[in-house]
């Protein structure tokens, strides 16, 4: 039986985006696989301590004291929800640009020298492998891409405290821009639960990642996977919601797509730019692989036509990908002269 822990720490209530979104993965493993086991750990409601002098021999040396050695016993049972868990399901809102005081406290007890990470001649090594992590990040503005990226001090901290515990396997939700309005926080939400629904079912399932997702080689690129995965989902799609679901999953957060009359960069400026393209394209329009894409050292292309089913061509063109850590880093698109 695999066993899914939940980590909340918002602190804004049951209606907060973080603990919909948390739940709602919840849900979609549940649904994924009935039997697994499901451990709550509230932040919130039943906050870990900050360590002081008082308590830190508990975590980082031999503890004596009654202080120390009950902050030994609450990272022994922290520990434990974690090692037994096969899933990790973190609720991580951003506050001021970081995560929340509660879940730094958290981290501050499992992160524990000799039990769950350990140092070796070639630097630490992370003790508790083989699991799977699902973040949730809801964020007021957009800081996955655009002049605000380099202010997210969230999603590079998770990942090196969690990667710095041997857990590598991390998926990122984001939910952004919760802040710019009504209808701009239930768009977030619902592409969010498009991207949970999907992983939820691939991890409980055991498929591995997507092809090209890993971070391997540029060897191991799956060009036919990804190219023809964007001229379909990407270009090919009209849902909105369903196109920036593919798009995160496809590109990095600070891509670039180049146009013939234009670069756009980041994830939502490129939905965009397929948007303002299908507007002029008649609806019944479809884009087709000629071949499978190919590629070799990080760079693929991938032949195409677009035009009615069933013919005849409107338009043929070129796509060619920079590729790099499983997504697509530049996108150049080059259409056929109309005589070629």
């Amino acid at each position: 039986m695999r066993q899914v822990l939940v980590i909340n720490s918002s602190v804004t209530g049951p209606a907060s985006v973080s603990r919909i979104l948390v739940e709602h993965t919840v849900q979609s493993l549940l649904a994924a696989d009935p039997t697994a086991l499901v451990v709550y750990r509230d932040l919130d409601a039943d906050p870990v301590p900050h360590l002081t002098s008082a308590t830190v021999a508990g975590v980082r040396g031999v503890p004596s004291s009654d202080d120390e050695l009950a902050s030994q016993a609450r990272s022994d049972e922290l520990i434990e929800e974690l090692r037994a868990a096969d899933v990790l399901v973190i609720g991580a809102p951003m506050y001021n640009f970081s995560i929340p005081t509660s879940l730094r406290a958290w981290f501050d007890h499992v992160l524990r020298p000799r039990v769950t990470f350990s140092y070796s001649e070639r630097g630490p090594v992370g003790l508790l492998t083989g699991k799977h992590a699902i973040v949730i990040e809801p964020r007021g503005g957009l800081y996955s891409s655009g002049p605000a990226k380099v202010t997210d001090f969230q999603e590079p901290y998770l990942r090196q405290l969690l990667g710095f515990v041997g857990i590598t396997d991390v998926t990122f939700i984001h939910a952004e821009k919760i802040g710019f309005g009504p209808e701009a926080r239930e768009l977030a939400l619902a592409t969010a639960k498009s991207r949970i629904a999907e992983l939820s079912a691939r991890i409980m399932s055991g498929e591995p990642a997507p092809a090209g997702s890993s971070l391997g080689a540029t060897a191991d690129i799956d060009f036919a996977a990804i190219m023809g995965g964007n001229l379909k989902r990407v270009f090919g799609e009209h849902d909105p919601a369903r196109r920036l679901v593919a798009i995160q999953e496809l590109y990095a957060p600070d891509a670039i797509l180049h146009e013939p009359d234009r670069s756009v960069q980041g994830h939502e400026a490129i939905s965009q730019a397929v948007t303002e393209l299908l507007d002029h394209l008649p609806r019944d329009f479809v884009f087709t692989a000629v071949r499978p894409a190919l590629g070799h050292n990080g760079v693929g292309r991938l032949q195409w036509t677009a035009g009615p089913p069933g013919g005849p061509e409107a338009v043929t063109g070129l796509d060619v990908a920079h590729i790099e850590l499983g997504v697509i880093k530049t996108l150049h698109v080059f259409l056929d002269p109309p005589s070629a």
